[in-house]
Parts: C-alpha cells; sequence; structure tokens
C-alpha cells in the first residue's frame, strides 16, 4: 500500500505541474469541477491544493499509518488506474502541442 500511496502522491504532483501548464497555455480545460473551481480562484491556489494532498499521502507513508483495510485497497488501486490513464491523456496533448 506504501508504494500505491506514493505513486498517487507523484501522479498528482505531476498531474498538479502538467494541467497547469496546459490551462496556462491554453491548450487544454480543467474537467474535474473542484479543481476548476479552484484554478479559477487562482491558479496558485490550484497548486497549492494540489500540492496538499501529495503531502497528505506522503504523510500516511512516512509515519507509517497507510490505512490497509479492503474499501482503502480498492480505492486506491482504482485510483491508481484512473490517474494513469488521465497522466497518459496528457501525454497526447503535449504530443500534439509540441508536434
Amino acid at each position: 500500500m506504501k508504494i500505491i500511496f506514493l505513486y498517487l502522491a507523484f501522479l498528482n504532483l505531476f498531474d498538479g505541474a502538467v494541467t497547469f501548464w496546459g490551462l496556462q497555455s491554453s491548450i487544454i480545460t480543467e474537467f474535474n469541477p473542484l479543481m476548476h473551481s479552484l484554478y479559477d480562484v487562482h491558479p496558485v491556489i490550484f497548486l497549492v491544493f494540489k500540492l496538499c494532498l501529495s503531502c497528505l499521502l506522503l504523510g500516511f507513508v512516512v509515519f507509517n499509518r497507510v490505512p490497509s483495510n479492503r474499501p482503502i485497497r480498492v480505492i486506491s488501486l482504482a485510483a491508481s488506474v484512473l490517474y494513469t490513464s488521465v497522466i497518459f491523456l496528457h501525454g497526447v496533448w503535449i504530443f500534439q502541442y509540441i508536434a
């Protein structure tokens, strides 16, 4: 479970940076209503929120408090799969932008 939490923390940071860049460059739009609202308030709030989420996940790992019950495992694995697909989508957008 620690590896999954670390993976999600990394994906979240990477997603935040790439999404921020894409939004600033006007090549993508944010589909998540919460993140869209935060970005509309101020782009830095968007980045800080993403950073805080990753720090929360890292905190579970650092303080050895990673939950390991079945629902958390299932949600974490599903989030990993979905987030990985989002990162691949970002890759497609970046490739289309540079090509």
